[in-house]
Protein backbone atom coordinates (compact mmCIF):
# COMPACT_ATOMS: atom_id res chain seq x y z
CA UNK A 1 0.00 0.00 0.00
CA UNK A 2 1.54 3.30 -1.13
CA UNK A 3 -1.12 5.78 -0.05
CA UNK A 4 -4.72 6.28 1.01
CA UNK A 5 -6.69 9.02 -0.78
CA UNK A 6 -9.17 10.71 1.53
CA UNK A 7 -10.72 12.77 -1.27
CA UNK A 8 -14.40 12.16 -0.39
CA UNK A 9 -15.09 11.03 -3.99
CA UNK A 10 -13.78 14.30 -5.49
CA UNK A 11 -11.39 12.43 -7.80
CA UNK A 12 -14.20 10.21 -9.07
CA UNK A 13 -16.37 13.28 -9.66
CA UNK A 14 -13.52 14.99 -11.49
CA UNK A 15 -12.71 12.04 -13.75
CA UNK A 16 -16.43 11.67 -14.56
CA UNK A 17 -16.68 15.33 -15.52
CA UNK A 18 -13.45 15.06 -17.52
CA UNK A 19 -14.89 12.11 -19.45
CA UNK A 20 -17.89 14.24 -20.36
CA UNK A 21 -15.61 17.01 -21.59
CA UNK A 22 -13.64 14.52 -23.71
CA UNK A 23 -16.85 13.22 -25.26
CA UNK A 24 -17.95 16.77 -26.08
CA UNK A 25 -14.54 17.61 -27.54
CA UNK A 26 -14.77 14.75 -30.02
CA UNK A 27 -18.52 14.65 -30.71
CA UNK A 28 -20.12 18.07 -30.19
CA UNK A 29 -20.95 20.19 -33.25
CA UNK A 30 -18.42 22.87 -34.17
CA UNK A 31 -20.86 25.66 -33.32
CA UNK A 32 -22.46 25.07 -29.92
CA UNK A 33 -25.28 27.59 -29.67
CA UNK A 34 -26.62 26.56 -26.28
CA UNK A 35 -25.51 24.05 -23.64
CA UNK A 36 -28.21 22.12 -21.82
CA UNK A 37 -27.53 20.77 -18.32
CA UNK A 38 -30.07 18.28 -16.97
CA UNK A 39 -29.76 17.74 -13.23
CA UNK A 40 -28.77 19.84 -10.23
CA UNK A 41 -26.15 17.84 -8.34
CA UNK A 42 -22.38 18.03 -8.08
CA UNK A 43 -21.88 16.35 -11.45
CA UNK A 44 -24.16 18.81 -13.22
CA UNK A 45 -22.01 21.68 -11.95
CA UNK A 46 -18.70 20.01 -12.75
CA UNK A 47 -19.77 18.93 -16.22
CA UNK A 48 -20.49 22.54 -17.12
CA UNK A 49 -17.31 23.85 -15.53
CA UNK A 50 -15.14 21.47 -17.53
CA UNK A 51 -16.88 22.29 -20.80
CA UNK A 52 -15.37 25.77 -20.58
CA UNK A 53 -12.12 24.75 -22.29
CA UNK A 54 -13.85 22.49 -24.82
CA UNK A 55 -16.62 24.56 -26.43
CA UNK A 56 -17.08 28.22 -27.31
CA UNK A 57 -20.59 29.02 -26.11
CA UNK A 58 -22.29 31.93 -24.34
CA UNK A 59 -25.67 30.46 -23.39
CA UNK A 60 -26.78 27.63 -21.13
CA UNK A 61 -30.16 26.26 -20.07
CA UNK A 62 -30.49 24.22 -16.88
CA UNK A 63 -33.36 21.97 -15.84
CA UNK A 64 -34.16 19.83 -12.82
CA UNK A 65 -37.26 18.46 -11.17
CA UNK A 66 -36.85 20.89 -8.25
CA UNK A 67 -36.95 24.51 -9.47
CA UNK A 68 -35.39 25.70 -6.22
CA UNK A 69 -32.38 23.45 -6.70
CA UNK A 70 -31.99 24.70 -10.27
CA UNK A 71 -31.83 28.30 -9.05
CA UNK A 72 -29.39 27.34 -6.27
CA UNK A 73 -27.13 25.64 -8.82
CA UNK A 74 -27.21 28.67 -11.10
CA UNK A 75 -26.28 30.90 -8.16
CA UNK A 76 -23.44 28.55 -7.14
CA UNK A 77 -22.07 28.47 -10.66
CA UNK A 78 -22.19 32.26 -10.81
CA UNK A 79 -19.79 32.40 -7.88
CA UNK A 80 -17.65 29.45 -8.94
CA UNK A 81 -13.94 30.10 -9.35
CA UNK A 82 -13.93 27.75 -12.36
CA UNK A 83 -16.54 29.90 -14.13
CA UNK A 84 -14.82 33.25 -13.65
CA UNK A 85 -14.10 34.98 -16.95
CA UNK A 86 -16.53 32.79 -18.90
CA UNK A 87 -19.20 35.06 -20.28
CA UNK A 88 -21.90 32.39 -20.07
CA UNK A 89 -25.53 33.24 -19.42
CA UNK A 90 -27.18 30.45 -17.44
CA UNK A 91 -30.98 30.41 -17.16
CA UNK A 92 -33.55 27.89 -16.00
CA UNK A 93 -35.59 26.08 -18.62
CA UNK A 94 -39.32 25.90 -18.00
CA UNK A 95 -39.40 22.24 -18.97
CA UNK A 96 -37.17 19.49 -20.32
CA UNK A 97 -38.68 19.73 -23.79
CA UNK A 98 -37.70 23.40 -24.06
CA UNK A 99 -34.12 22.58 -23.09
CA UNK A 100 -33.82 19.64 -25.47
CA UNK A 101 -35.19 21.56 -28.45
CA UNK A 102 -33.09 24.69 -27.81
CA UNK A 103 -29.69 23.13 -27.03
CA UNK A 104 -27.30 21.39 -29.38
CA UNK A 105 -24.99 20.15 -26.60
CA UNK A 106 -26.86 18.43 -23.78
CA UNK A 107 -25.46 16.69 -20.70
CA UNK A 108 -27.75 14.57 -18.52
CA UNK A 109 -26.60 13.92 -14.95
CA UNK A 110 -29.61 12.50 -13.12
CA UNK A 111 -30.63 9.27 -11.42
CA UNK A 112 -33.81 9.02 -13.51
CA UNK A 113 -35.39 5.62 -13.99
CA UNK A 114 -37.40 6.53 -17.07
CA UNK A 115 -36.60 8.57 -20.16
CA UNK A 116 -36.42 12.33 -19.70
CA UNK A 117 -35.37 13.36 -23.22
CA UNK A 118 -37.45 12.04 -26.09
CA UNK A 119 -36.34 11.53 -29.68
CA UNK A 120 -38.76 14.15 -31.01
CA UNK A 121 -37.34 16.80 -28.65
CA UNK A 122 -33.82 16.79 -30.06
CA UNK A 123 -32.77 19.05 -32.91
CA UNK A 124 -30.68 18.05 -35.90
CA UNK A 125 -26.96 18.34 -35.16
CA UNK A 126 -27.27 17.93 -31.40
CA UNK A 127 -24.88 15.99 -29.20
CA UNK A 128 -26.07 14.37 -25.97
CA UNK A 129 -23.79 13.02 -23.26
CA UNK A 130 -25.69 10.80 -20.82
CA UNK A 131 -23.90 10.34 -17.50
CA UNK A 132 -26.61 9.14 -15.15
CA UNK A 133 -27.36 5.57 -16.22
CA UNK A 134 -24.56 3.91 -14.31
CA UNK A 135 -26.60 1.10 -12.78
CA UNK A 136 -29.40 -1.30 -13.62
CA UNK A 137 -32.84 0.31 -13.90
CA UNK A 138 -31.64 3.83 -14.66
CA UNK A 139 -32.56 5.63 -17.88
CA UNK A 140 -32.38 9.26 -19.04
CA UNK A 141 -32.80 8.98 -22.82
CA UNK A 142 -35.62 7.58 -24.91
CA UNK A 143 -34.39 4.41 -26.59
CA UNK A 144 -35.75 5.81 -29.85
CA UNK A 145 -33.36 8.75 -29.48
CA UNK A 146 -30.39 6.40 -29.75
CA UNK A 147 -32.09 4.84 -32.76
CA UNK A 148 -32.43 8.28 -34.32
CA UNK A 149 -28.78 9.17 -33.67
CA UNK A 150 -26.24 8.92 -36.47
CA UNK A 151 -23.51 7.83 -34.05
CA UNK A 152 -23.82 6.15 -30.64
CA UNK A 153 -20.64 6.07 -28.57
CA UNK A 154 -20.01 4.18 -25.32
CA UNK A 155 -17.14 4.45 -22.85
CA UNK A 156 -17.37 0.66 -22.51
CA UNK A 157 -19.65 -1.25 -24.87
CA UNK A 158 -19.90 -4.24 -22.54
CA UNK A 159 -20.93 -2.04 -19.62
CA UNK A 160 -23.29 0.19 -21.56
CA UNK A 161 -25.25 -2.68 -23.10
CA UNK A 162 -25.53 -4.18 -19.61
CA UNK A 163 -26.73 -1.16 -17.63
CA UNK A 164 -26.39 2.09 -19.63
CA UNK A 165 -28.59 3.90 -22.11
CA UNK A 166 -27.49 1.36 -24.70
CA UNK A 167 -29.12 -1.41 -22.66
CA UNK A 168 -32.60 0.01 -23.29
CA UNK A 169 -31.88 0.79 -26.94
CA UNK A 170 -30.48 -2.66 -27.72
CA UNK A 171 -33.24 -4.40 -25.77
CA UNK A 172 -35.92 -2.56 -27.78
CA UNK A 173 -34.06 -3.16 -31.07
CA UNK A 174 -33.64 0.58 -31.60
CA UNK A 175 -29.93 -0.09 -32.23
CA UNK A 176 -27.67 -3.11 -32.50
CA UNK A 177 -24.71 -3.70 -30.22
CA UNK A 178 -22.51 -3.93 -33.31
CA UNK A 179 -23.35 -0.34 -34.29
CA UNK A 180 -21.97 1.14 -31.05
CA UNK A 181 -18.51 2.73 -31.16
CA UNK A 182 -16.23 2.93 -28.13
CA UNK A 183 -15.06 6.40 -27.14
CA UNK A 184 -11.42 5.33 -27.05
CA UNK A 185 -11.62 4.34 -30.71
CA UNK A 186 -13.18 7.70 -31.62
CA UNK A 187 -10.30 9.46 -29.88
CA UNK A 188 -7.76 7.37 -31.78
CA UNK A 189 -9.59 7.60 -35.10
CA UNK A 190 -11.57 10.81 -35.58
CA UNK A 191 -13.10 9.35 -38.73
CA UNK A 192 -15.33 7.25 -36.48
CA UNK A 193 -16.84 10.35 -34.89
CA UNK A 194 -18.91 13.28 -36.08
CA UNK A 195 -18.41 14.19 -39.72
CA UNK A 196 -20.98 17.00 -40.08
CA UNK A 197 -22.88 19.50 -37.95
CA UNK A 198 -26.18 17.95 -39.03
CA UNK A 199 -25.54 14.62 -37.35
CA UNK A 200 -27.05 13.64 -34.02
CA UNK A 201 -24.56 11.98 -31.68
CA UNK A 202 -25.02 10.29 -28.31
CA UNK A 203 -22.34 9.35 -25.78
CA UNK A 204 -23.35 6.80 -23.15
CA UNK A 205 -20.87 7.05 -20.26
CA UNK A 206 -21.18 4.56 -17.42
CA UNK A 207 -17.72 5.16 -15.93
CA UNK A 208 -14.83 2.72 -16.17
CA UNK A 209 -12.43 1.67 -13.43
CA UNK A 210 -9.32 2.51 -15.44
CA UNK A 211 -10.24 6.20 -15.14
CA UNK A 212 -10.09 5.94 -11.34
CA UNK A 213 -6.77 4.11 -11.55
CA UNK A 214 -5.24 6.70 -13.86
CA UNK A 215 -6.34 9.74 -11.87
CA UNK A 216 -5.04 8.12 -8.67
CA UNK A 217 -1.71 7.50 -10.41
CA UNK A 218 -1.55 11.16 -11.45
CA UNK A 219 -2.11 12.30 -7.86
CA UNK A 220 0.51 9.86 -6.59
CA UNK A 221 3.06 11.03 -9.15
CA UNK A 222 2.33 14.67 -8.36
CA UNK A 223 2.79 14.11 -4.62
CA UNK A 224 6.04 12.19 -5.20
CA UNK A 225 7.41 15.00 -7.34
CA UNK A 226 6.58 17.50 -4.62
CA UNK A 227 8.08 15.39 -1.82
Amino acid sequence: LQMVLHDKAWLTDMRTAAAGAVAAKHLAPSNVKCIGIVGTGVQARMQLELLRDVVDCRRCLAWGRDAGKVQAMIADLGGSEAMKGWDLEITAADDIGELASACNLIVTTTSAREALILADHVQSGAHITAMGSDDHGKQELDAALLGKADIVVADSISQCVDHGECFHAVKSNAISEESIVELGNVIKNTGLGRSSDEQITVADLTGVAIQDIQIAKMVNQSLNRGA
